[in-house]
Formats: C-alpha cells, structure tokens, sequence
C-alpha cells in the first residue's frame, strides 16, 4: 500500500530564526505531535516510528527540529524551556484551529504539558513518555558547588553528553528560566486525556517524578504505566508506545489499526 509522503515546512519566529519539521496531512480533524527530548531531533528512532505508523494509520502528523537542533535555526547553547515552548506554540498556530494530540518524550513531555495547561482548546490528549519535569532543577542542583558557582559567573559552561555524543555548551539562562516551569509545586489544572508511560529502570529520570506528578496534577483522565526492566528512551517498548497512540486517538478520526 501507498502511503502520502511527508512534507517539509518552515515557520518563522518574530526574530526571524525558522522552525523546520516535516507533516503528513490527512482530511482527519485531529493532528499528532511529536515533541522531542533534550537535544533529540526529528529523526530520532521514536520520531520516525511514530511518523510513519501515523501515515499508515491515515493520520496526521507532525514531527520537528526545536530551535538549535536539526535543521531548524538558532544555537544549542541557547536552550531555555521558554524558547521550546514557542516552538510549539508556532506549531498549534500552524495547525489552527485543528486540535492535537501531543506525545512528549523526556524534556519534550515537560513541554507538552506546558502547552496543554496554556492552550487547552487545541490539546485533546497526551502521551508523556518519561516526562522529565522539572530535570533542569534537579541537575543544577546535583552539580558541584564551584561549577554552579562558575557557570553563574561565566554565563555558558561545557557539559559532556550521557550518552557518549559531543560536548555541547548550555547558556545559564537554561537554570533561571526553569523555575517559572515547576509542574511539581504548582501542578497545573489539565482537561484532556493524559498517559504517562515510565521504563522502570529508567537512568535519567527516576520514576518518583512521574509518580509525584501524577498524584499532584488535577486531572480526571490521568494514568501512569511503569514498564519493568524498560529504560529512559524505552527500548524495546514499541508496541506498548503506538497502542497508548491509538488508545489516546480520538474516535471520529478513525483508528485505522
């Protein structure tokens, strides 16, 4: 069978700096977006599953380079939630007034949230897979004292990748602008359909956070499911990943599985 390949597009931010990403359109109401963990890009693994198992299914879907990653303008260095959050924000004005349903890995389920709580008319559910809220805290907090230090009076500091990628520089910025975004203190009120999958053996977030946020958020559709021996990017847990897509799918667009 044929399947209608993705296109590119571009947005571009008041400051001129372009948003680059590729969707699949179908005549359905609903589209899917994919928001991206911390320093991931559009053509990770969950990324390009999640495309084309959208485009079988006759769904539409979106999947993008947040700004300094990618294809997509800007610097890494620069990094802060807020600026990530309008990355998404210029996404729902693309696709208004269509309704999304938002699958948030790691940083990118932190942000999905976000979005949800602040523009409630367009978010019809949310797939959070490891949602790191509040990681930027936790890490500045678990750094030495004299790096703290340092990186406050510098402004910019050199980090070494977990996962053994390049070194990458992080702005200050990053730290100060977190604790506008802290999902644990002051849960948000959330509407739509939330399901937050969380690898047991998870690495890089412990599973307490989603398991704090799951009881502090008000919401009457929320459920948090812990995958045993399953790590931070949730190896091996594909299918478990496009049924929670499918269960979360709104009815009158179809399920076509």
């Amino acid at each position: 069978m044929h399947f209608a390949p993705e296109r590119p597009f571009t947005l571009v931010h008041p400051d001129g700096e372009r948003l680059r990403g590729l969707i699949h359109e179908t005549r359905g109401d609903t589209v899917g977006i994919y928001i991206p963990g911390f320093a991931s890009h559009m053509q990770g693994n969950k990324a390009r599953l999640l495309a084309q198992t959208a485009q079988a299914r006759g769904r539409s879907w979106i999947r993008f380079d947040q700004r300094g990653t990618g294809v997509s303008d800007g610097s890494f260095a620069a990094l802060t939630l807020s600026r990530c959050l309008a990355d998404v924000r210029l996404l729902l004005k693309l696709i208004a007034p269509r309704s999304a349903v938002l699958v948030g890995s790691s940083l990118g389920g932190w942000l999905a949230v976000l979005a949800a709580s602040r523009w409630p008319e367009q978010v019809r559910a949310m797939l959070l897979l490891a949602p790191s809220f509040n990681f930027v805290q936790r890490w500045y907090g678990e750094l030495p004292a004299t790096v703290r230090a340092e990186w406050a009076r510098r402004g910019m500091h050199r980090f070494q990748d977990r996962y053994g990628g390049p070194d990458y520089d992080l702005n200050f910025d990053i730290v100060a602008d977190a604790w506008r975004y802290d999902l644990l203190r002051w849960p948000p009120s959330l509407h739509c359909p939330v399901r937050i999958l969380h690898g047991g053996a998870d690495e890089v977030v412990p599973v307490a956070v989603s398991e704090a946020f799951a009881k502090a958020v008000d919401s009457p559709h929320i459920t948090l499911e812990v995958l045993p021996g399953a790590d931070h990017r949730l190896s091996g847990q594909e299918r478990t990943l496009l049924d929670a897509v499918d269960a979360l799918w709104p009815q009158e667009d179809g399920r076509h599985v």
